[in-house]
Protein backbone atom coordinates (compact mmCIF):
# COMPACT_ATOMS: atom_id res chain seq x y z
CA UNK A 1 0.00 0.00 0.00
CA UNK A 2 0.93 3.82 -0.65
CA UNK A 3 0.41 6.96 1.13
CA UNK A 4 -1.83 8.53 -1.36
CA UNK A 5 -3.91 12.20 -0.98
CA UNK A 6 -3.94 14.75 1.58
CA UNK A 7 -6.12 15.90 4.42
CA UNK A 8 -5.45 18.57 7.13
CA UNK A 9 -6.16 18.13 10.83
CA UNK A 10 -5.67 20.52 14.18
CA UNK A 11 -3.32 20.02 16.65
CA UNK A 12 -4.54 20.53 20.06
CA UNK A 13 -2.87 22.30 22.96
CA UNK A 14 -0.67 19.64 23.76
CA UNK A 15 0.90 19.24 20.64
CA UNK A 16 -1.33 15.90 19.61
CA UNK A 17 -2.67 15.25 16.03
CA UNK A 18 -4.59 12.58 14.54
CA UNK A 19 -2.96 10.52 11.97
CA UNK A 20 -5.33 10.45 8.72
CA UNK A 21 -7.55 7.32 8.69
CA UNK A 22 -5.93 6.49 5.08
CA UNK A 23 -2.60 6.60 6.17
CA UNK A 24 -3.48 4.60 9.49
CA UNK A 25 -4.36 1.77 7.80
CA UNK A 26 -1.03 2.04 5.98
CA UNK A 27 0.97 2.51 9.29
CA UNK A 28 -1.25 -0.18 10.81
CA UNK A 29 -0.52 -3.01 8.23
CA UNK A 30 3.07 -2.29 7.49
CA UNK A 31 4.57 -1.08 11.19
CA UNK A 32 2.00 -1.95 13.84
CA UNK A 33 1.53 2.12 14.48
CA UNK A 34 4.89 3.05 15.01
CA UNK A 35 6.87 5.57 12.40
CA UNK A 36 9.62 7.75 12.17
CA UNK A 37 9.39 11.67 12.00
CA UNK A 38 11.94 13.79 11.10
CA UNK A 39 12.84 17.19 9.43
CA UNK A 40 12.20 17.40 5.85
CA UNK A 41 12.33 19.79 2.75
CA UNK A 42 10.76 23.35 2.35
CA UNK A 43 10.15 23.65 6.15
CA UNK A 44 8.13 20.31 6.29
CA UNK A 45 7.98 17.20 8.38
CA UNK A 46 8.81 13.71 6.95
CA UNK A 47 6.80 10.45 8.41
CA UNK A 48 8.47 7.26 7.64
CA UNK A 49 7.11 3.84 8.24
CA UNK A 50 9.47 1.63 10.17
CA UNK A 51 10.21 -0.62 7.31
CA UNK A 52 10.83 2.84 5.09
CA UNK A 53 12.92 4.38 7.62
CA UNK A 54 14.98 1.16 7.79
CA UNK A 55 15.92 1.40 3.97
CA UNK A 56 16.19 5.24 4.10
CA UNK A 57 18.84 4.72 6.87
CA UNK A 58 20.94 1.67 4.48
CA UNK A 59 21.05 3.82 1.59
CA UNK A 60 22.68 7.13 4.29
CA UNK A 61 25.14 4.01 5.52
CA UNK A 62 25.94 3.31 1.97
CA UNK A 63 27.34 6.77 1.41
CA UNK A 64 31.03 8.43 2.51
CA UNK A 65 30.40 9.71 5.91
CA UNK A 66 34.05 11.24 4.92
CA UNK A 67 32.76 13.93 3.06
CA UNK A 68 31.54 16.69 4.70
CA UNK A 69 28.40 17.50 2.72
CA UNK A 70 27.15 13.67 3.31
CA UNK A 71 27.84 14.09 7.13
CA UNK A 72 25.98 17.22 7.25
CA UNK A 73 22.71 15.24 5.38
CA UNK A 74 22.84 12.59 7.69
CA UNK A 75 23.14 14.92 10.73
CA UNK A 76 20.12 17.08 9.36
CA UNK A 77 18.06 13.87 8.56
CA UNK A 78 19.07 12.54 12.41
CA UNK A 79 19.01 15.55 14.68
CA UNK A 80 15.83 15.78 16.34
CA UNK A 81 14.26 12.14 14.46
CA UNK A 82 11.93 10.41 16.60
CA UNK A 83 10.01 7.29 16.60
CA UNK A 84 6.35 7.53 17.57
CA UNK A 85 3.34 5.26 18.38
CA UNK A 86 -0.09 6.09 17.65
CA UNK A 87 -2.13 5.78 20.57
CA UNK A 88 -5.75 4.00 20.09
CA UNK A 89 -7.31 6.73 18.62
CA UNK A 90 -5.10 7.54 16.24
CA UNK A 91 -2.93 10.03 17.73
CA UNK A 92 0.32 11.63 18.31
CA UNK A 93 2.35 13.88 20.47
CA UNK A 94 4.62 15.90 17.66
CA UNK A 95 7.55 16.45 19.30
CA UNK A 96 7.93 20.45 19.75
CA UNK A 97 11.02 21.04 18.15
CA UNK A 98 9.78 19.58 14.92
CA UNK A 99 6.80 21.50 15.19
CA UNK A 100 8.68 24.52 15.46
CA UNK A 101 10.61 23.27 12.48
CA UNK A 102 8.04 23.15 10.19
CA UNK A 103 6.35 26.20 11.64
CA UNK A 104 3.38 24.16 12.29
CA UNK A 105 0.44 25.22 15.19
CA UNK A 106 -3.03 24.60 14.73
CA UNK A 107 -3.21 22.22 12.16
CA UNK A 108 -1.38 20.03 10.17
CA UNK A 109 -1.53 19.29 5.95
CA UNK A 110 -0.56 15.55 5.69
CA UNK A 111 0.30 14.64 1.86
CA UNK A 112 0.84 11.33 0.96
CA UNK A 113 4.26 11.31 -1.24
CA UNK A 114 4.02 7.58 -2.03
CA UNK A 115 6.42 5.50 0.44
CA UNK A 116 6.11 8.29 2.93
CA UNK A 117 4.05 11.24 4.11
CA UNK A 118 4.86 14.80 4.38
CA UNK A 119 3.59 17.08 7.48
CA UNK A 120 3.32 20.92 6.63
CA UNK A 121 2.19 23.86 8.29
CA UNK A 122 -1.13 24.36 6.03
CA UNK A 123 -0.29 27.91 5.36
CA UNK A 124 3.41 27.25 4.36
CA UNK A 125 1.99 24.54 1.70
CA UNK A 126 -0.24 26.74 0.42
CA UNK A 127 2.21 29.16 -0.21
CA UNK A 128 4.88 26.31 -1.72
CA UNK A 129 2.21 25.14 -3.56
CA UNK A 130 1.31 28.41 -5.40
CA UNK A 131 3.94 28.48 -7.63
CA UNK A 132 5.19 24.86 -8.93
CA UNK A 133 4.04 24.59 -12.37
CA UNK A 134 2.22 23.61 -15.09
CA UNK A 135 1.16 19.44 -14.33
CA UNK A 136 2.44 18.47 -17.69
CA UNK A 137 5.65 19.82 -17.13
CA UNK A 138 6.30 18.46 -13.50
CA UNK A 139 5.40 15.16 -15.39
CA UNK A 140 7.70 15.40 -17.97
CA UNK A 141 10.77 15.90 -15.27
CA UNK A 142 9.10 12.52 -13.78
CA UNK A 143 9.59 11.37 -17.58
CA UNK A 144 5.84 9.73 -17.27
Amino acid sequence: MYFIGNDIYSVDHKGRVFIPVKFRAVLNEEDDNSFYITKGFETSLLLFPLSKWYEFIEQLREKKYSQKTIRDAIRAFSYGAECLTMDSQGRVVLPKDLRDYAKIKDGVFFLGAIDKVELWSPSIFEKYSKDKGDTNELFSLLEL
